[in-house]
């Protein structure tokens, strides 16, 4: 264990909408987790100054996964901020080109339905990633003791952030919108590779995860939806 101690809660949710962003407070600065919908910059400003961070001292921008509502105001945090974009490998090209993944609906919900086919009219504003990853990359560098891993299965680009001190994000892996009902949610690619990755984070051991949709889950949880569908 590093100097970040267990217990020592880095991870704070910013008040948004749509999809949960997250910042990170590291020795150095700040991390920011995801940016919102496309023309949601000013909230995302709001929400910082209401925080009294300053914008500059976002040192680095991580996209979860390409997703619309997780990167679609990505360009504005990372004109805003200056710091720098990291995305995983499969979805660098449709970062930079405002190309984002298309979620698969794993639901007969027509509202569902209705809504992926929708977003294919939808676009953002690109960002040109400063930072690609393919399998797993160090924190250490901006001040937090932690890394970013790759977990495909909700998207081919999906990653998690594990730090050190037991706290965890895992972007659209899980879902908890009902504070009754935690699960995979109605968009996946591969159910069967997503509880690969899920288990991976689990051997971590992490003691608090945070979702993008919903709250937040502890790793017995995490265990529980594992076992209920496998």
């Amino acid at each position: 264990m590093s100097a970040q101690a267990a217990g020592d809660n880095r991870v704070h949710p910013i008040q948004h909408t749509g999809a949960n962003i997250y910042l990170i407070e590291t020795d150095n600065g700040h991390i920011l987790v995801d940016a919102g919908m496309p023309g949601q910059g000013k909230k995302l400003d709001k929400a910082l100054a209401e925080m009294g961070v300053d914008p500059k001292s976002v040192q680095l921008i991580v996209a979860t996964h390409g997703h619309l509502d997780h990167i679609g105001s990505i360009a504005h945090a990372q004109q805003v901020t200056g710091g720098s974009v990291l995305c995983h490998r499969s979805f660098a090209e449709g970062l930079e080109s405002g190309v984002f993944e298309k979620a698969i609906p794993r639901t007969k919900n027509l509202g569902m339905r209705l809504m992926n086919y929708l977003s294919g009219w939808l676009s953002y504003t690109g960002a040109k990633p400063d930072i690609v990853i393919d399998d797993e990359f160090d924190l250490g560098n901006y001040g937090l003791a932690g890394q970013i891993i790759h977990t495909p299965g909700h998207s081919a680009s999906s990653i998690s952030i594990i730090l050190d001190n037991g706290e965890a994000l895992v972007g659209d892996m899980v879902r908890n919108d009902d504070p009754e009902k935690v699960g995979l949610g109605a968009f996946y690619e591969d159910k069967k590779v997503l509880l690969d990755s899920l288990e991976r984070v689990a051997a971590y051991e992490p003691r608090i995860i945070y979702l993008s949709h919903g709250t937040h889950i502890d790793k017995n949880t995490l265990l529980g939806v594992i076992e209920a569908n496998r």
